[in-house]
């Protein structure tokens, strides 16, 4: 499934796995890509969160307060939500002549996905009636 992702895109799902696990969740949605860029952001992300008006730890912020709380799930390691898994097949089929999946790449299709915890949060930069910050 990440053959087509670039070692930066791949270095974010592996954060965002240990995200889940450091979160006692057993899935990873896109509130945990987000927070990974928002930890360790790759330089496209990081140009992306300065073009919507953004600072990586304003995002972090706001992800930790949207997120669940630990999970009582018993643990069989992190599976992706169906929205995660779709987000990424439908950049897979994008990205087939267009090269590599890049960082900015995920946070653009979180965004226009628009349904999750991470679209929620981004919300407050990328909408059209969000305050300016």
């Amino acid at each position: 499934m990440f053959a087509r992702f670039s070692p930066q895109a791949q270095a974010v799902v592996h954060l965002a796995e240990q995200e889940c696990r450091n979160a006692s969740h057993y899935y990873l949605g896109t509130e945990h890509l987000l927070l990974a860029m928002a930890i360790a952001p790759p330089s496209d992300a990081l140009a992306y969160f300065e073009s919507i008006g953004a600072q990586p730890w304003e995002i972090k912020a706001a992800l930790r307060s949207a997120m669940e709380p630990p999970s009582e799930h018993p643990w069989e390691g992190v599976i992706l939500t169906p929205r995660v898994r779709r987000i990424f097949d439908m950049l897979s089929a994008e990205q087939t002549a267009a090269g590599a999946i890049e960082p900015a790449d995920l946070l653009r299709a979180i965004v226009a996905d628009g349904g999750g915890v991470a679209a929620r949060v981004m919300a407050a930069w990328t909408s059209p009636s969000a305050a300016p910050r």
